[in-house]
């Protein structure tokens, strides 16, 4: 009696530890398959870069000066970032300079209130210099001469994304991120 009720025992312990065994095979299993899903998602995300016929097609843009930044977020120095709807854009051609973006900052002084927004203007008077960066892409400077915008500092990437910086006479700078496309 004793005997069979070791056994009996023994059993139900084993049948405890092989449902324990399944279970942890089944997290482990589950814990990988969670890993492996969030590695192919968070690969997908790696921003690809651009062929080399349209890295050279962006390359020969920016060095005729004939290129078109579009703006898909906006950051204010002091605010959230936002995400932009619509078409803004920034159109550099050899001499002529055509800015429509939005602007969300703060007026640092009287001077600078007026009805029109900051960044929503044409310029044929304007000093542009350009250099080449060490790790890809370039650094493109403009300063409009007929504006309240000191100047807007872009750095384009090889991959066609690009981030704009303005600083401005009597209001906050923004910041802009986007992409670099040659002009059509």
């Amino acid at each position: 009696m004793k005997f069979e009720s070791f056994l009996k025992m023994n059993n139900f312990r084993l049948k405890i530890s092989a449902m324990k065994l399944i279970k942890n095979k089944q997290v482990i299993l589950s814990t990988g398959c969670f890993l492996m899903l969030v590695f192919l998602i968070a690969s997908s995300f790696v921003k690809q870069p651009y062929s080399s016929f349209i890295q050279n097609e962006i390359e020969q843009a920016i060095n005729n000066d004939r290129w078109d930044f579009t703006a898909d977020y906006a950051q204010p120095i002091s605010g959230q970032r936002r995400y932009i709807t619509g078409s803004y854009y920034v159109y550099c051609r050899k001499d002529t300079l055509i800015v429509v973006l939005p602007y969300y900052g703060r007026l640092n002084s009287a001077a600078g209130a007026s009805t029109q927004d900051p960044l929503d203007f044409k310029s044929t008077d304007f000093k542009l210099t350009k250099e080449k960066r060490k790790k890809g892409g370039w650094h493109v400077t403009i300063k409009p001469s007929n504006s309240e915008v000191q100047s807007m500092n872009f750095t384009f990437f090889d991959n066609g994304s690009a981030q704009a910086n303005f600083i401005m006479t009597n209001r906050s700078a923004i910041d802009f991120s986007g992409k670099i496309a040659p002009a059509k």
